[in-house]
């Protein structure tokens, strides 16, 4: 049954890749259409010394703050093209937060729903099942 309530991105995103599957309606089976790999983290050229000495990097929050600019231009080409209308998003708690901040307006206009959920080990192949009961009708 189609809605034609339009194409629904949905990114699953981990600390090591973001996965965006595309859900052209509702109840129908997402497909994956691309996966979004983290920059060179600068976090790690530093010694693991220095993190004994002076605790903490702030360079990893940097990492953050860049990966989550890499997924959100991968999201913006989909705008951008007029490939998406609505938009899910799934990570864990802090990098749902993360991406949240980084979403600029057109993006977070469309933003439907979003779920702190760590899914970076659900396979490829099992990661459909797990993401369509989160795209539902949506009201206009």
């Amino acid at each position: 049954m189609a809605t034609g309530q339009g194409t629904t991105w949905v990114l699953v995103a981990d600390a090591h890749q973001g996965r965006v599957l595309e859900v052209e309606d509702a109840g129908i089976v997402p497909r994956l259409l691309s996966t979004v790999k983290p920059p060179a983290l600068e976090s790690q050229q530093r010694n693991p010394e220095h993190l004994w000495r002076h605790g903490d990097d702030p360079r990893a929050a940097h990492d953050e703050q860049r990966y989550a600019h890499t997924l959100v231009q991968a999201l913006e080409r989909g705008v951008a093209s007029n490939q998406l209308r609505h938009l899910v998003l799934v990570a864990p708690p802090r990098m749902l937060g993360v991406l949240r901040d980084s979403l600029p307006r057109p993006l977070a206009d469309r933003l439907r729903s979003s779920l702190a959920k760590d899914w970076g080990h659900v396979s490829d192949a099992a990661l459909p099942e797990q993401v369509r009961p989160l795209v539902e009708i949506w009201p206009r």
